[in-house]
């Protein structure tokens, strides 16, 4: 199967990775742990966070009232503070270049922005050609500033697609609807063009041209809401929905799987290759052990969990209400722990934390823009 480098996998190929600062794990405060290895750790907001990323210098969140965190050597941080606008809106959508460089986010009233975690520059393109719409989710192909592929899905089932250009611009294609008007909660791309979104009135789709045409794929039978997709590969879907439920596409027929006894919601889900976590309602996550199992854990929070990062650099991580955040290290300890590192490889297969490349000085917005649009 021919795939970008996803996500999470940036960060063992890239050549900024680093060892930790002092050779141990993250200093960060730890409020309270599980025995599974999954703890909550002190969050810098108490205002809800809807996605979690993984970046060439750690993990990052976004969510309510603008605000991005990055997660540090002492802890979690706000990066950005009221968004890239100043106004507050909420950040409902995150997703991570190739190069693990940049994180792009939006939100609401059309909020646009790009993060460059290795100049510290913040970019405003919000509000393309005026529309102002809650952007519920976003995707991104390319490398920082370089040659990116972006795709924004918004309340009205809208997608923009947006290029950049040798000159730096981003410029946007004709706006289309991939399945009606229904609200697109999920949307994720497994290569530049071909990707997959998922819409609120049990709608799949697939595209391998970059957006411009979209085909149905499911699924007739599903009776509850999606929340999230995840798209591997053309043989590899998963989409995350209520009731408990995973639904796999193998290429062919989708299969339902509850991996929720509780049939309670499964808000979010992150795939990198074989290796998968979902996150929902009551404070539980869920790893992937093959195409059709996921083992259930219970963090010490019973919080509804909103976004998860499946972290290759050793730490895994789920966000959510009430600006709850808990996480787990690929040795099995917390992050939040302060303990020696272990420099053997965890038993999920991921990197361990000594690789981990988190800044040791704190790190805010050095540079300010408005970023340059054209439209076809």
């Amino acid at each position: 199967m021919s795939q970008r480098l996803s996500r999470r996998k940036f960060v063992q190929v890239s050549a900024v990775t680093a060892t930790a600062v002092g050779g141990t794990v993250l200093g960060a405060a730890r409020a309270k742990s599980a025995e599974n290895g999954w703890s909550e750790v002190e969050s810098p907001t108490t205002k809800t966070l809807h996605g979690a990323v993984e970046t060439v210098e750690g993990p990052f969140a976004v969510g309510a009232g603008g605000d991005v965190l990055a997660r540090r050597a002492s802890g979690w941080q706000k990066v950005v503070e009221y968004g890239p606008q100043a106004r507050s809106r909420p950040l409902t959508g995150v997703d991570v270049t190739d190069d693990g460089k940049a994180i792009w986010f939006v939100g609401g009233s059309g909020v646009i922005g790009e993060y460059n975690v290795a100049t510290e520059t913040l970019t405003n393109y919000s509000a393309p050609k005026g529309k102002t719409s809650t952007w519920e989710d976003v995707a991104v192909t390319g490398n920082a500033d370089t040659d990116e592929r972006l795709y924004f899905v918004n309340g009205s089932g809208e997608l923009l697609v947006g290029i950049r250009q040798d000159s730096g611009v981003i410029k946007y294609k004709k706006v289309i609807k991939p399945g009606g008007g229904s609200t697109i909660p999920g949307i994720d791309f497994h290569s530049r063009k071909k990707g997959h979104v998922c819409s609120t009135s049990q709608f799949v789709a697939k595209t391998t041209d970059g957006g411009g045409k979209w085909s149905r794929i499911g699924i007739d039978f599903a009776g509850g809401a999606f929340f999230d997709i995840a798209s591997v590969g053309p043989k590899d879907v998963n989409v995350s929905a209520g009731g408990g439920t995973v639904y796999r596409y193998d290429g062919f027929r989708w299969t339902p799987h509850v991996i929720d006894d509780d049939k309670q919601g499964i808000r979010a889900i992150d795939r990198d290759g074989e290796n998968g976590l979902a996150a929902g309602n009551g404070g539980k996550v869920y790893e992937r052990q093959s195409a059709g199992q996921w083992t259930r854990y219970r963090t010490p929070v019973s919080t509804k969990l909103l976004g998860v990062s499946n972290g290759s650099n050793g730490v895994d991580v789920a966000v959510g209400a009430g600006g709850t955040i808990v996480e787990r290290t690929s040795d099995g300890s917390s992050g939040a722990s302060g303990g020696t590192n272990n420099t053997s490889a965890g038993t999920n297969g991921t990197t361990d934390a000594s690789s981990l490349s988190i800044p040791d000085t704190d790190k805010t917005v050095k540079r300010y823009r408005e970023g340059v649009v054209e439209f076809e």
